[in-house]
């Protein structure tokens, strides 16, 4: 999903998951989540967003940049970081500043996303990729956990059942359910998976949601 703009999307909060359910009879549940995305999706629905938020996360609060200067810290054109500068604003990554923008010490986004950084290096990421972008680039893996969010702890599912919360095919299931399992989310219990809720990229997962619902709702930033 690319999308940036806020106008076609609505942040699924407890009201708008009736609308959610409605929009997913008539169109499958992925384009359903997609339309209604949790704040983990919204967050992470596209490369160069996520390019973005990864490098706010990791520079030092208080930092100024210009759209030039964002643009060359993640090797994008300015027009594309232009593109993407009101999100980063509504997350609370930013803030405007004297005709720049400056890295918010406070924001909530901000540290979830380095905590959960740091527990999915510990996990041994590939050499040659980033932490976050391991759990963020693939769109199966991103829909498999939005389902688990809001999964009771402990419980099982099947591929099966995977692919009807999600709508990812029964073959992406099957290839990265996996990934799931190398980060503790899922536990493999005979054919089925079992939710970890104690996972601490499970828990930060939850964390980074709940803090991009917050950043979003909110209606200014410190």
């Amino acid at each position: 999903m690319t999308e940036t703009s806020t106008e076609r999307l609505q942040l699924r909060t407890a009201d708008a998951e009736t609308a959610m359910l409605e929009a997913a009879d008539e169109n499958g549940i992925k384009e359903a989540r997609l339309t209604y995305p949790s704040g983990w999706l919204w967050l992470a629905r596209d490369d160069e967003t996520r390019a973005l938020v990864e490098a706010l996360a990791d520079a030092e609060a208080g930092t100024r940049y210009g759209t030039d200067d964002l643009a060359a810290l993640v090797d994008l054109d300015p027009d594309t970081v232009e593109s993407r500068v009101e999100t980063l604003l509504s997350l609370g990554l930013l803030v405007a500043d004297e005709g720049t923008y400056r890295v918010n010490e406070y924001s909530g986004v901000r540290h979830a996303v380095g905590e959960l950084t740091a527990v999915v290096e510990a996990t041994g990421a590939p050499d040659g990729e980033s932490p976050f972008e391991h759990l963020t680039r693939l769109e199966s893996v991103r829909l498999l956990l939005d389902a688990l969010l809001s999964a009771e702890p402990g419980r099982s599912f099947t591929q099966e059942e995977l692919h009807d919360l999600t709508g990812v095919t029964r073959k992406a299931v099957w290839a990265h359910v996996e990934k799931l399992v190398a980060l503790s989310v899922l536990e493999e219990s005979g054919d089925e998976y079992v939710l970890n809720s104690e996972s601490p990229v499970y828990r930060w997962t939850q964390s980074l949601d709940a803090a991009v619902v917050g950043a979003v709702l909110t209606a200014s930033h410190p």
